[in-house]
């Protein structure tokens, strides 16, 4: 599977909204034990790192929302290609349950999101075991 591993400034922002998110969580309810999710990578459908490096133009990270499937709150990402557009999300927060969503609203700081990523990684993600990941034939990419 293609990712994109956003640069160490955007992952930054990205960990702070989650700390502060986790912490108004915390605040709001004493059921649920929320975690942060690591890496903060986006899966892609691209077949190749040369691919997705060649087809990227534009990619941008939304608020978090809660995926009711999952039981955790996710980025919806955007990621603009020559072809079109395509849709992928980013795993953000974990810990939660279908019955908190009704109980707990989160307020999301409008100066993080939407959040653009203009300089990241792609790379191949590989797992040798589950819960472990590692990147391969990472490449850099900037868009201007």
């Amino acid at each position: 599977m293609i990712v994109i591993v956003p640069h160490r400034d955007i992952e930054l922002k990205l960990i702070n909204a989650q700390k502060k998110i986790i912490k108004e969580i915390i605040k709001t309810t004493d059921d649920l034990i929320p975690y942060a999710v690591m890496p903060l990578w986006i899966k892609t459908d691209f077949e190749s790192v040369e691919q997705a490096k060649k087809e990227i133009t534009h990619v941008t990270v939304f608020a978090p929302e809660y995926d009711n499937e999952q039981e955790c709150l996710v980025c919806p990402v955007e990621i603009k290609t020559l072809d079109g557009i395509k849709k992928s999300k980013l795993d953000f927060i974990r810990g939660l349950t279908r019955f908190a969503h009704n109980d707990v609203a989160i307020h999301i700081d409008d100066e993080t999101f939407p959040l653009l990523v203009k300089i990241f990684r792609l790379g191949e993600c590989i797992s040798s075991k589950p819960g472990v990941y590692e990147l391969t034939s990472s490449v850099w990419k900037k868009i201007k």
